[in-house]
């Protein structure tokens, strides 16, 4: 009787969906996993293979754990809970995290820090959420080790060659960090450019070694 009175709409596709949802069955099920991974690094690949080729290049960071593809579900659900205040999304994170396993041994977790101006811009910060979700699951503790010192264009909308010389020097650590293991975090991994620079100040400042967490990464082109 409620649902026939109250009813909300799914925030992806905008169906007419039960008042205490937040999104329909089929777009809830359409999230899409990663199944094959680098048998070094963990990066997630679309086809099974020994290794990605971040590992026969230069990087910063150890491991890797990333969980979805960026399909068009992903991307309209986190295009919307950035800029829509709603702590009831922290669910469909919970949701999303449930099945995620992280082996690793860490002093500290912590997101790729946002400029202070972008948090005017968005309601919430999904790295940061994430990080809280993991902290909160695995027991490690959550600390900001980063500061944002440059504000850059967004990553996306620099072209590949771009996005090394777009990231260079816009990270800061908080603190020396010697001999700590980190976990960092964040939402959305595209070329790699960010991680890469935050693992490298990271481990310029101390730390004995990185690992990175991305809740979901895009299909290579």
């Amino acid at each position: 009787m409620l649902n026939e009175i109250f009813y909300a709409e799914c925030l992806v596709c905008g169906c007419q969906i039960n008042f205490r949802d937040i999104l329909c069955n089929r777009c809830f099920n359409s999230f899409e996993q990663i199944v094959f991974r680098c048998n070094s690094c963990g990066y997630p690949l679309e086809v099974e293979s020994k290794f990605c080729k971040n590992c026969l290049s230069q990087k910063y960071y150890e491991q890797m754990y990333i969980v979805y593809w960026y399909n068009s579900v992903m991307r309209n659900f986190m295009k919307y809970v950035k800029f829509h205040y709603g702590l009831k999304y922290k669910s469909v994170f919970e949701f999303l995290l449930s099945n995620v396993d992280i082996p690793g041994d860490y002093d500290y977790i912590t997101p790729v820090p946002a400029h202070f101006t972008r948090k005017f811009r968005r309601i919430i910060q999904p790295a940061y959420l994430i990080s809280k979700i993991l902290s909160k699951k695995y027991g490690i503790k959550y600390k900001l080790l980063l500061k944002r010192v440059k504000n850059t264009k967004y990553q996306w909308r620099c072209k590949k060659h771009e996005r090394i010389k777009n990231i260079s020097g816009a990270f800061k650590a908080k603190a020396n960090l010697k001999g700590l293991k980190i976990l960092l975090v964040d939402d959305i991994m595209t070329t790699g450019a960010t991680i890469n620079e935050c693992s490298k100040v990271l481990l310029k400042n101390g730390a004995k070694k990185v690992d990175v967490f991305c809740l979901t990464k895009g299909k290579p082109i």
